[in-house]
């Protein structure tokens, strides 16, 4: 069955925000960081980002990056 190019892009969509959570919990647990921790220290709320079921904005993941000390470029080639 082909997909349509909206349904195409709604599952490529949750692909994505699926990794971006995964490479995010990743991040956290390489730097063995509690996600009570983080919070405490940036006010950020990352057991949702872990979750993948929300829109991330891009200064917050700025922030993650900048918290675990990489860049988004290095960010992203972890997904990739």
């Amino acid at each position: 069955m082909l997909l349509t190019d909206f349904e195409y892009l709604s599952n490529s969509d949750e692909a994505f925000k699926k990794k971006i959570a995964l490479q995010i919990k990743n991040l956290r647990r390489q730097n063995q960081v509690t996600q009570e921790k983080f919070f405490g220290e940036t006010n950020i709320n990352i057991a949702r980002l872990e979750s993948g079921k929300i829109d991330i904005r891009l200064d917050t993941l700025r922030k993650v990056c900048y918290y675990f000390d990489v860049s988004l470029a290095g960010f992203f080639q972890g997904i990739y």
